[in-house]
């Protein structure tokens, strides 16, 4: 299965000067920079002087996933051996003509650098930071860099990273009141949802004694409904035994009122009265 090519690309401190071809970058910070020379080629020239320059020679690019010198010694010797010869060369070069200027011509070319730069340090800050580091070094040595570092470590840095940690410290404090906030939060909502228990469940409760108090009550009522559906019947049962006596008694009234009449009415019939006969004797 095919791979992907890893692109054309110069390791650094080369610089690509188009897509084939690589040269070593010039000592911005010393007044170099690149130039094109009549011949075609480049050379690094010092801004003051031109004169004073150093010849660039073109590598061609390499293709390699690295982006360093050493990491392309790793993977392709031969081409790094290349690289570095002429990094060798140029460095060796730039050394024998920086030297030429003299250390007066560039510390009076620096500090021109440096004013130049800070007339135009609102629109290019960077490069008035590099001008003047270019001008202090020269002027107070190597070791002043170290000194400037801290300088403005104890300036810039120091108040940044103060800054950051109150800031820090601030939304630490922030977010404890916030997580303080969320607690209580919390505790009033479980408190909420437990009152809201306890009220479902006295609800509840209060609706099944309700419920049992209206059973109870129907079943009272229903007691109380056959309670008088009884007394009722007693009272039919007494009202049709009254009824039968009644009856009763105008039955035996009326048969005894007939049986008077009755007996009043044979009693005042005279009995008819029969001839007698004789019976004759032998």
């Amino acid at each position: 299965m095919p791979t992907d090519t890893p692109p054309l690309k110069c390791p650094t401190p080369f610089v690509s000067t188009d897509a084939l071809s690589c040269v070593m970058a010039c000592p911005a910070d010393r007044q170099f920079v690149r130039q094109g020379s009549s011949g075609g080629g480049y050379t690094c020239s010092y801004t003051p002087d031109p004169s004073k320059s150093v010849h660039l020679v073109t590598v061609g690019a390499v293709a390699y996933d690295g982006s360093t010198l050493d990491e392309l010694q790793t993977v392709n010797p031969a081409k790094y051996a290349e690289f570095a010869a002429e990094k060798n060369r140029f460095e060796q070069a730039m050394t024998v003509t920086y030297a030429s200027i003299g250390r007066d011509k560039q510390i009076q070319d620096a500090f021109q650098a440096l004013q130049s730069a800070e007339n135009v340090r609102d629109q290019n800050p960077s490069a008035y930071q590099a001008a003047r580091t270019a001008y202090y070094t020269l002027l107070n040595g190597p070791t002043w860099i170290n000194e400037e570092r801290n300088r403005v470590a104890a300036s810039e840095v120091a108040p940044e990273i103060q800054r950051y940690r109150d800031a820090t410290a601030a939304i630490n404090l922030r977010k404890e009141e916030q997580q303080k906030t969320i607690d209580i939060v919390n505790a009033i909502k479980d408190k909420v949802l437990s009152l809201k228990d306890d009220f479902s469940y006295s609800v509840n409760t209060f609706s099944d004694q309700l419920e049992k108090v209206k059973i109870q009550l129907s079943m009272e009522n229903r007691s109380r409904e056959k309670e008088a559906d009884r007394t009722w019947v007693w009272v039919d049962v007494i009202l049709n035994v009254l009824l039968v006596a009644a009856l009763v008694y105008a039955v035996y009234t009326m048969a005894r009122r007939y049986y008077l009449t009755w007996r009043r009415s044979a009693a005042a019939t005279p009995v008819p009265s029969f001839p007698t006969y004789r019976v004759a004797t032998a």
